[in-house]
């Protein structure tokens, strides 16, 4: 069947639909170099344009400014322990259980050059999910089993398996979910519905055997 032509989105209306057509995609996932493929991409692609121009993505969250520093700077918890004055409390503020003091964020900006203004931010509470977007509703992550669960705004969920946690902290930090699920997880890891009895394979791996 012949797909209209997809332009720049103009209307909330234009954005809620191109939401409803790239959602029926995670049903059943196009192959790469098809036409339905190319098609997902430049509907993401829109949508992001969209989303950039409308909602401009806010300074991150401090707890995800400290993972990202941490990840781009090769920092481990016992690094941030550490710096903060004991392993616990660095644990403590990575979960959201302890705000972070001012002496805290003092030490952040000068040894690791996190931005003040990030740090500074109001803190969410813990919760198990990462924050929304417009096709990806939320994403969590069991790290003693490699499985990341995206869970779309239709609804539905796939746990994606074999996935590194850098991988899902790179997911939780990007400014564009949908952007970062379409180039960095799909077709990338093998997943299935949760209960499923097998998963469907991905089309590529990146840079690990089957």
């Amino acid at each position: 069947m012949a797909k209209k032509m997809i332009g720049l989105l103009h209307s909330e209306a234009d954005y809620e639909a191109a939401v409803d057509e790239i959602e029926r995609y995670f049903d059943s996932e196009p192959t790469p170099g098809t036409p339905q493929a190319d098609h997902f991409d430049l509907l993401a692609l829109v949508i992001e344009d969209y989303e950039r121009r409308h909602w401009p993505v806010d300074a991150p969250n401090p707890i995800d400014a400290i993972r990202y520093r941490m990840q781009t700077g090769g920092y481990s918890q016992a690094d941030l322990g550490r710096l903060l004055g004991s392993r616990q409390r660095a644990s403590d503020i990575l979960a959201r259980k302890r705000p972070l003091t001012l002496d805290m964020v003092w030490k952040l900006h000068r040894e690791w050059k996190i931005p003040a203004e990030a740090l500074i931010r109001p803190q969410n509470p813990a919760r198990p999910r990462g924050g929304t977007s417009s096709a990806v509703a939320a994403v969590d992550y069991k790290r003693s089993k490699r499985q990341l669960f995206v869970t779309f705004a239709s609804g539905k969920t796939h746990v994606y398996h074999d996935v590194p946690s850098e991988v899902y902290e790179q997911f939780v930090a990007a400014g564009s979910k949908g952007r970062f699920f379409n180039t960095q997880i799909r077709d990338q890891y093998r997943y299935a519905s949760p209960g499923a009895m097998a998963t469907r394979p991905a089309h590529r791996r990146s840079g690990r055997s089957a």
